[in-house]
């Protein structure tokens, strides 16, 4: 069966290196998939992607080997169970607040005795329409040992009820998010939101769980050197700053040429 190339980077000391792709855009997976990046994040909160849209994306990392990673739109057991349906290796679910929502979170992604997961035993791509399944018992352990369930850190709420977050079994990491995160706070100075990150991310490593960060430009690597001291190893970069960036400096040096 098919191995999370997040895991198996975690797994063998590396780090996991992905993309953030905001728009439809299989080309572009398949496109930074030929680079060797590990994984790749669909976004589904923000922007107009579609299901369909979201599945032809999954369907392209899977062509290249990497991790698809989707981002749901609500904590809703529905959207949930359609994405890993359609072959998500990595759910994000946002605004995971409380004990509550990690336990819904959970029991969504997750199937029997773990979480309440529906099966669907033969008819989905996710377990290529039955082909994976040899031992029925055997396939829905490896999927929730396989299938990671991220919980969108982006409150101060959830920063206080952190340890609770990371006690529930099934969440496997934590992805920061700091712009609603700063929101939340009252938009206070840079030092005191990243104090928040900071304890999210000590506190997911104590926990042996796994610590997901990523910006937004290239010219923040030391933000992503700062994480990594701290133990994230899932890092990821907006695909579109890196084209935005380089088109401007291309563009800056064309229009200087006398």
């Amino acid at each position: 069966m098919e191995y999370n190339k997040i895991l198996s980077q975690i797994k063998s000391g590396k780090t996991a290196v992905g993309l953030n792709i905001p728009i439809n855009s299989p080309h572009m997976v398949e496109f930074f998939g030929s680079m060797g990046f590990d994984w790749v994040f669909i976004d589904c909160e923000h922007g107009s992607m579609t299901d369909s849209e979201a599945e032809n994306m999954i369907r392209a990392a899977d062509l290249y080997g990497i991790a698809p990673v989707v981002r749901v739109p609500a904590n809703e057991s529905h959207l949930i169970l359609k994405m890993l349906d359609a072959g998500a290796k990595g759910i994000v679910v946002p605004h995971i607040d409380n004990f509550e929502d990690a336990i819904k979170a959970r029991d969504a992604a997750k199937y029997p005795p773990l979480g309440k997961r529906g099966s669907n035993y033969g008819t989905g791509r996710n377990n290529k329409y039955g082909s994976l399944i040899k031992k029925t018992e055997e396939y829905y352990k490896f999927a929730n040992d396989n299938t990671i369930l991220f919980a969108l850190i982006e409150s101060q709420e959830a920063v206080e009820n952190i340890d609770e977050i990371l006690s529930v079994d099934g969440i496997d990491a934590t992805w920061l998010g700091p712009s609603d995160m700063a929101l939340s706070m009252g938009l206070p100075e840079k030092e005191e939101i990243d104090k928040n990150l900071e304890l999210v991310v000590k506190r997911t490593i104590d926990k042996g769980k796994i610590s997901a960060a990523t910006h937004s430009g290239p010219k923040l690597f030391e933000e992503y050197e700062h994480f990594h001291r701290l133990g994230s190893r899932v890092l990821s970069i907006t695909a579109l700053s890196l084209l935005q960036e380089s088109a401007i400096e291309w563009q800056s040096k064309i229009r200087k040429i006398k």
